[in-house]
Parts: C-alpha cells; structure tokens; sequence
C-alpha cells in the first residue's frame, strides 16, 4: 500500500554544506540541546564556558536505575561500514515498544549485543533492513539459530522485511546451514528452527512517497526510499508509530543528506536516528587502500553518506524533536568528539532539539 505525502516545505530541497562524526562509551548532556544515551559513567562539561550544562545519566545497560523502562531505543551498534571495528558493534538497533523489538538493521554481532542489552530473542517481533549491504545483514544468520537454541527463544515464524531480494535470504540461509540446522533438530533437543519469514517490500520511485510495511499491536510501519549511491537500487528509511503514545520514530538507514523523502517522511518525528560520518578523515582512511580503490572508496563516501555537519538541518527541516547519531564512519570516535564536531553545526541551523551522541548499549528514551 503507497500513500503520497505533501512535500513538508521548500527547506526540504535546500542545499546543505557538509559534515562529520564518531562513538565512544562516554555520552552526555549539553544545555537541553544535547542529551546523552544511558550506559557508563560520564562527567558533563561544557563545549564553551556559556554552554549550560545539564545532566548525565550513564551504567551499563540494564543495570542502571535511571535508565529508561518504558517504550525506548536501544542502540546495539553503532559503527558502519563492512570492517569490523573492536569499538563497536555492526549496524542494528532496538526499538522497544511496549517491551517487544523491532530491529532495524542486524549487523554482525546484533545476538550478542541484544542479549548484553537485557533483551531477550522471545520478545523479537521483527526486523526491518534498510539496505542489503552486509554490515546490516551479517547478523541474520546468527539470530536465527542462536535465537533458536536460546532458552528463550525466537517466535515460531521470525518475520523479516526489506527491499526486494529480501526473500532471498532464507534460501540462502537454509543453502549454508541446512546440514548444521538438521543435525541440530535430529536430537530432538531444540525441536524444529525457526521460519526465516521474509517479504520483500516495494517502494515506488516517486518522490514523497511513502509504502505501508506491516502494521500490529503495538506500531504502525512505514518506509520511504532513500539515496545510498547509484549502485544501491533500493535503500529506505522506516518510520514507526507507537500506537499507545503517538510517538513516532524514524530510521534513516544509510543516505547522503539532505534527503527530501526522508525530510518528508520524519515530519514532526519525536526522534530522527540518523548516520553521521566524520568526512574530514575519509582521506586518512584512503590511505590504506590502493590508488584506484582510494579513488571509488572517496566518491562513495562523500556522495552516498552523510556528513555529521548536515545533520541538525535535517533535523530542522524535519521538525524532529530529538537527533539521535548512528552508523559512525569512517572511523569510530568518542561521544565528546561527536558532539563537538557537531554543535557549531546545530547553532548555525537553529535547530534547538535535543542531540544524542550513543556508543554501543546506550539507551535513548522516547520523549
């Protein structure tokens, strides 16, 4: 099901100048314009001796007592691109709604953070991929058959969404793990594995257009489809409704900002979490690769990412309440770093909402 939305303003189509960005396990809160995640112990201080200082709250996940309880997001990594990185986890976040997950992206390592996060493989009600490129997908594989053996397990049907050749995935998943999935159910031990059940979802090319992707309890979903590179046919950013408070979250997945479908689609959002890359070090990062792969590894970096300096007009043309950085690249920094790389950027586009920096296991309530 398509629905055409009206286009939010002409800010929507504006230019915007670049940007960067980078995680830490340190996070904080800046004046009410910045707002830390809730996982270890941070100090507040200020980015300039007129730059009010609120509060911090930090532990590790599930552990601390101001850490929020109700409907929340839960961002089990952080870090982007296909290289594994020991500072943090692939591309997967949690939004938890009335205590149920809806995954959005399951990079490598996405079962092991979900479990550190105090979540359990049971209350999985689905996950949405934002692309197939396999920083956001290595993880499937093991969700499925560690959630299938975890004590708590995964549902019956594991529901999947994505853009077309989605439904790909379980043949390929049964093609590499048939064999270790039938000497598993032949103890009779685990009973049967789990249905990867998948649908691949289709959005018209149109601009502010939006698909309906599934609709239960406790969300409503929706998605829009999103510039990740030429190469990349179909890249979307998900919207979710929480049906209880009204609340609306919205996923950027990976896209060069500004992006008007997404400016369309996270309209007066309460939290826009978005990729933030730090393009002043893509050149350093080149360095290592050879001269003709440095060439394509530069143009895909500067034209299908988003720079940490464009995001707080995003986030202002949007209306979003909350900016919520993720998918670090091209390197992994601190939360401080983020945030100063970024606040200059947010006083030059007036946007007054609050911005959250996460590293890995940070928790972000939904105001």
């Amino acid at each position: 099901m398509t629905k055409s939305i009206q286009p939010p303003n002409d800010r929507a189509a504006e230019a915007m100048t670049p940007l960067l960005s980078a995680p830490t396990r340190r996070t904080f809160v800046l004046g009410g314009l910045f707002a830390a995640g809730t996982s270890v112990l941070a100090a507040c201080a200020p980015l300039s001796p007129d730059t009010p200082v609120a509060s911090a709250t930090t532990g590790a996940a599930g552990s601390s007592a101001d850490e929020p309880q109700g409907d929340r997001i839960i961002l089990l990594g952080v870090g982007g691109g296909p290289v594994l990185d020991a500072q943090a986890s692939k591309p997967a976040v949690a939004l938890v709604v009335n205590e149920k997950i809806y995954l959005v992206d399951c990079g490598a390592g996405a079962s092991e953070q979900l479990l550190a996060a105090g979540l359990s493989f049971a209350d999985l009600a689905g996950v949405f991929l934002t692309h197939l490129h396999f920083d956001h997908t290595s993880g499937l594989g093991e969700l499925i058959l560690h959630g299938w053996v975890d004590p708590n397990r995964l549902p019956e049907s594991a529901m999947l969404w994505g853009p077309p050749k989605t439904t790909e995935k379980p043949t390929g998943f049964q093609q590499m793990y048939g064999e270790d999935i039938r000497l598993f159910e032949s103890d009779g031990a685990f009973g049967k594995a789990p249905v990867l059940e998948a649908t691949d979802v289709t959005v018209s090319t149109a601009e502010n257009v939006v698909t309906t992707v599934m609709e239960d309890d406790n969300v409503s979903v929706d998605c829009t489809r999103v510039f990740h590179g030429d190469e990349v046919e179909d890249a979307y950013a998900y919207r979710f409704t929480i049906k209880s408070s009204g609340k609306v979250v919205v996923f950027s997945g990976d896209t060069a900002a500004p992006n008007a479908n997404l400016i369309n689609l996270a309209q007066g959002c309460d939290v826009l979490v978005h990729e933030a890359q730090d393009n002043a070090a893509i050149a350093q990062i080149a360095e290592n690769f050879p001269p003709e792969a440095a060439d394509a590894f530069v143009s895909h970096m500067e034209e299908a990412h988003s720079s940490v300096l464009d995001l707080p007009r995003v986030a202002q043309q949007a209306d979003a309440k909350t900016l919520v950085l993720n998918h670090y690249a091209p390197v992994v920094h601190s939360s401080e770093e983020w945030m100063d790389m970024i606040a200059p950027a947010a006083e030059e586009a007036g946007y007054t909402g609050r911005i959250v920096a996460p590293q890995d296991l940070d928790v972000v309530a939904i105001e």
